[in-house]
Order: structure tokens, then C-alpha cells, then sequence
């Protein structure tokens, strides 16, 4: 009787060391943190002496939104509701997060906060910030003495 040929095939370290990545993998503790998204998803560009701030809000009305502005940071604020009827233990999949949130953005320069202005149209917040006159780039002619 002859049993099964092991030389070269099988390396019990490598399987040791393969079962043990598994096993660590499942143990994760910041599994969860990497597949959460900050809320709302965010563009920032420059537009000219501005910075345009797009925010991707859907199912919110104007009136849910708080917008809070400085010189340097700009805070959104607000909370999507659960939908009425649907309890908890009735979900077999969220992705949608529900409850209030807030977000801080840290501006790339100062701004005017006396001119920012913002609009609400299909779900998308965009929020005009003109740069604060000190803080935009200033054009100086370069002359020799003669």
C-alpha cells in the first residue's frame, strides 16, 4: 500500500501561514471603518477669484441644510430622516445613512464671507465663495533703476 507522494507538494508552513491570514482577516477591527464614506460626497474647484463647493444632498430640502461659513472653514449640517413605516429590524440591506451628520471642510484660502452665496438645485448644493481680497493673488511689476 502506498500513500500519497508529499515530496514537493505540500508545505505545511504555507498553509499554516495562509489559514492564519484568514483568520486575521476575519478578526479585522477596522473592517468597517474603510467602507464607511463621509457624507455629503464633496467637489472643490477654483473658479476664477472663487472656490465653487458642490455637495451631493439628495432626498433633503433647502430648508434641512445649515450652512455655516468663516473666513477658512465652511460646516454643513442636517439630518435625512428614516422613512415613516419601515422599522429597523426590516432591513436586509442599508447603504444610505440616516440620522444627522455634519461635515467641516478646511478651505484652501481665506474667503469673504460677506459675498458667499448658495444654491439648492436637484439634490446638489453649490455654495459660491469668493476669495477674501488680502488672500488672491496680486500682479507686481518688476522694474531697474536707471
Amino acid at each position: 500500500m502506498t500513500g500519497p507522494d508529499w515530496r514537493g507538494g505540500w508545505d505545511p508552513f504555507h498553509e499554516f501561514q495562509r489559514e492564519m491570514g484568514r483568520l486575521f482577516q476575519s478578526f479585522d477591527p477596522f473592517q468597517s471603518l474603510r467602507h464607511i464614506r463621509t457624507f455629503p460626497p464633496i467637489n472643490i474647484y477654483v473658479a476664477g477669484d472663487e472656490f465653487l463647493l458642490a455637495a451631493q444632498i439628495p432626498g433633503l430640502a433647502p430648508d434641512e441644510v445649515e450652512l455655516t461659513v468663516t473666513s477658512e472653514t465652511v460646516t454643513l449640517r442636517g439630518e435625512r430622516k428614516r422613512p415613516e413605516g419601515i422599522k429597523d429590524d426590516s432591513y436586509r440591506r442599508q447603504e444610505r445613512f440616516m440620522g444627522r451628520w455634519s461635515r467641516t471642510i478646511t478651505l484652501p484660502d481665506r474667503v469673504d464671507e460677506s459675498k458667499v452665496s448658495a444654491q439648492f438645485v436637484d439634490g446638489v448644493l453649490t455654495v459660491r465663495l469668493p476669495r477674501a481680497e488680502g488672500a488672491r493673488p496680486r500682479h507686481i511689476a518688476v522694474s531697474s533703476p536707471s
